[in-house]
């Protein structure tokens, strides 16, 4: 038997009688496996990206300045910074 050009099913004859035997959808099958383990990735790259840590060591470097490993860099307007903080890529608390 057949609904929308698919086959959903056969009538199979045997000794005690018919029987309906249904079949298996494989491009059903295949396309709900598809979606579901591209949500699975999709679940498992949101859950690394929120359990990752932003910063991955805080150091404190002389006259309050603090360096921040594996983090971006952020803009400061208008402080002159000296030159190892340059070199440790150094940020004040404050800002």
């Amino acid at each position: 038997m057949t609904r929308k050009d698919r086959t959903i099913g056969v009538v199979l004859i045997d000794g005690s009688g018919y029987r309906w035997q249904r079949t298996t959808d494989v491009d059903h099958v295949i396309a709900v496996a598809t979606v579901t383990a591209g949500a699975v990735a999709a679940a498992g790259l949101i859950v690394g990206a929120l359990g990752r840590p932003r910063v991955q060591r805080i150091t404190m470097g002389p006259g309050g300045w603090v360096s921040f490993r594996g983090s971006g860099v952020p803009r400061l307007r208008g402080v002159r910074r000296p030159w190892w903080a340059h070199l440790l890529r150094a940020r004040p608390v404050d800002h």
